[in-house]
């Protein structure tokens, strides 16, 4: 599992491993220079005319180490530098690179002709401040001109520890060294950066105890997402409990149900009002439906007691996708808080829970609120939301209790002691239903925790990753204009299974 880091931190863990081993800064920068020419070949034409933005601190010594490679490689390197001056190891390979006959030039005020891409290595994580001046120029000159920018490190501009950046350089791909830096995945840095490709400059992945936020990795949902075992039955993945769905709304209830069981729950229950039954069994099928009794268009009293049969020996239940504000569902709520399964609290719960002067979540449950109901949870605004979303992370968790989740284009989370993030997703993602389609995916995690080994924490990174996943596997097939939450439940995959599972293997031919 990966963890992000922040450029102080950085800087600090670099200094200490090079005192501590002896290696030299101008080594790793090679490393960080290779790491950079590999991703300029994915953008740029072998022999292709490569522009690199060049400043005086180290990030500009990995822009002139990298321009040396990719003319080494057969490839014309243009070089703008900010200072013929630069420091340090930058001075060795500008030295370096003008031997293979490059000369670094000012820049000029428009980009050269038949360049096929730029990169980026101006400031780096060296730059804590916005962009002004010559740099400023350059970053909107590469923005107008629509070419592919590889950003060194981070693109600059862009605070490597907020995410602030109101003029950073717009990335198709950044190449971060190490470990990733909390800025790209918080802010603008979503919206700066493209692809995140971390590279290794040959310091050990444990060097140094630094923490940081969680990151799960392909190889990580891979080890977690067990296959099913040949010799089980649905009792082995458990029994889901939803609470969900309102007139006009089932359709959210469906989409969770939906999800749940494509993402293996034993078997799937929709506490629904009675009158919805027929719908919600038409648009999920193969879930069973838990009638709750209706009086006058509102829950009768004896829902409540209906609903607490119905959790007994649940394995995990959700409340909240599409139920509606009323308070008549509040009594349906408190018999959730007090169930012995865990509780994804979703949507309308979350609503109903900031309206009331309800008790702290269980610390096994989840809460997954989007920024207008964590704004609503905490009775903070919507912009304080979007300008803290760490701090706001970590006051819903305090108040509310569980493991949380704010919903971004970067989804953070945190179960008190240990914070993690999940970048992986698409625009496509943007729309309703989609919340409710996580909640689906979540609950059902939820069901399998003791079999697939998963605590809280891990169980929202995992779901958030599969959500992910199949946000943009819809966004791929349809486009993430024409995909909906319906086509990314639709989606949904399980790492764990194989093309050949199955206890029954075919006979021989004679």
């Amino acid at each position: 599992m990966r963890t992000t880091i922040t450029p102080a931190e950085m800087q600090r863990l670099e200094q200490d491993y090079m005192e501590k081993t002896g290696i030299p800064g101008v080594l790793l920068m090679e490393l960080a220079a290779r790491a950079v020419t590999e991703a300029v070949r994915r953008h740029a034409a072998p022999g292709s005319a490569v522009l690199f933005l060049c400043g005086p601190g180290n990030n500009g010594g990995d822009g002139y180490a990298a321009a040396r490679m990719w003319r080494m490689e057969g490839g014309v390197s243009l070089v703008w530098e900010l200072s013929d001056r630069p420091k340090g190891d930058a001075a060795v390979n500008r030295t370096l690179l003008c031997l293979r006959g490059v000369t670094p030039a000012a820049p000029g005020k428009a980009l050269p002709l038949g360049v096929s891409c730029v990169v980026d290595a101006l400031f780096g994580t060296g730059l804590a401040r916005p962009l002004s001046g010559e740099a400023e120029r350059l970053a909107r000159l590469c923005a107008a001109s629509g070419l592919p920018v590889v950003a060194v490190d981070i693109p600059s501009g862009l605070n490597g520890e907020t995410g602030a950046g109101e003029t950073a350089f717009q990335a198709a791909e950044t190449v971060t060294f190490h470990r990733v830096k909390a800025g790209l995945l918080l802010g603008k840095g979503p919206a700066c950066t493209g692809r995140i490709t971390v590279a290794d400059i040959g310091i050990p992945a444990d060097w140094g105890d630094i923490p940081g936020m969680r990151l799960l990795t392909q190889a990580d949902v891979r080890r977690l997402c067990l296959p099913r075992p040949a010799l089980s039955h649905k009792g082995t993945f458990g029994r889901v409990v939803l609470l969900a769905g309102s007139t006009g709304m089932a359709g959210a209830a469906a989409l969770c149900a939906r999800a749940c069981m494509r993402m293996g729950a034993g078997l799937t229950q929709v506490a629904c009002r009675e009158s919805l039954v027929p719908v919600i069994q038409t648009l999920a099928p193969c879930a069973t439906c838990i009638p709750l009794p209706e009086a006058a268009g509102r829950f009768a009293p004896q829902a409540a007691e209906r609903l607490r049969q119905a959790v007994q020996g649940a394995a995990a239940a959700a409340a909240g996708c599409g139920l509606g504000q009323s308070p008549d569902a509040l009594p349906l709520l408190d018999v959730l808080a007090e169930a012995d399964c865990p509780v994804v609290w979703d949507a309308d719960a979350l609503n109903l829970l900031a309206s009331s002067k309800a008790a702290r979540r269980k610390p096994e449950d989840l809460l997954t609120p989007h920024p207008g109901e964590a704004a609503r949870l905490l009775g903070w605004d919507m912009a304080r939301i979007a300008a803290e979303p760490l701090a706001a992370l970590q006051a819903l968790q305090a108040r509310w209790g569980g493991a949380v989740l704010l919903k971004g284009a970067v989804s953070l989370m945190t179960d008190g002691a240990h914070t993690a993030a999940n970048a992986n997703g698409s625009p496509a993602l943007a729309k309703g239903g989609s919340g409710d389609v996580l909640t689906g995916v979540l609950a059902a995690l939820l069901a399998q925790r003791q079999r697939l080994g998963l605590d809280s924490l891990t169980a929202l990174q995992l779901g958030a990753y599969l959500h992910g996943q199949a946000g943009c596997r819809a966004a791929e097939e349809l486009g993430p204009t024409a995909a909906n939450a319906w086509g990314v439940a639709e989606r949904l995959r399980w790492p764990g299974d194989g093309p050949t599972q199955g206890w029954t293997a075919p006979l021989a031919q004679p």
